[in-house]
């Protein structure tokens, strides 16, 4: 980093978060806020015109993942560095968002100081991913072991993994429609692949597997 302070963009639309980010940055003079985002649209639009050095980030605004989200910011602002700051389960999530172009992700259980440390080692130029993720890493590539929990859920697209986030906090067909701007049709074959690929029978199967998703326990 230079003398100047690093310029961060928050997207969240937390208020206790924004808090808790606007304390940290208070004590911290190597980075300032430069502005503060709440929805995709005016991220998208303060990420191309505040061209922040740093992008904290939320998967979820509004009930909506935020994978495209951070594509989007990776095109838009290629020099900027992403955090992923968020509540959505780390092991499954980490890979995918740094998949997307994220230099980083920390769990929202994590402490606020968690988040500074996060930031210096991408300011450094490297990938930031807890200690107990990069040991599974670890341990699954020198064992070669795969949890069979995780590969169920892990087969499924960006999309369909949204589509079954939805389902677990009880949004309807229709509500997903309109939410992802996809027709009724779309949303039921998404809905069938997803069945098809979790080898579940039913559309209740597909609900109580999709609620406990949504709750952090284990697929069957």
């Amino acid at each position: 980093m230079t003398d100047l302070p690093g310029r961060v963009l928050i997207v969240d639309d937390h208020p206790v978060v924004l808090y808790g980010l606007r304390f940290l940055f208070e004590q911290d003079a190597r980075y300032i806020i430069c502005g503060e985002a709440a929805d995709s649209l005016s991220a998208r639009e303060q990420a191309e015109m505040l061209q922040p050095d740093f992008v904290i980030l939320d998967l979820v605004l509004g009930g909506r993942d935020g994978i495209e989200l951070l594509q989007d910011l990776t095109a838009i602002v290629p020099s900027a560095r992403i955090l992923v700051y968020s509540s959505q389960n780390e092991w499954r999530f980490a890979r995918r968002t740094i998949q997307a172009g994220a230099k980083g992700y920390v769990a929202k259980s994590e402490g606020l100081a968690v988040v500074g440390r996060a930031l210096d080692v991408i300011a450094a130029g490297e990938t930031f991913i807890s200690e107990a993720v990069r040991q599974r890493l670890v341990d699954a590539f020198e064992t070669n072991v795969v949890d069979p929990r995780q590969t169920s859920i892990d087969q499924l697209s960006n999309r369909e993994l949204q589509v079954l986030r939805m389902i677990g906090e009880g949004s309807s067909s229709r509500d997903i429609a309109n939410a992802l701007k996809l027709s009724i049709k779309t949303v039921g074959t998404y809905c069938e692949r997803i069945k098809v690929k979790l080898q579940l029978e039913s559309l209740r199967d597909l609900e109580e597997l999709a609620r406990d998703h949504v709750l952090g326990r284990h697929p069957r």
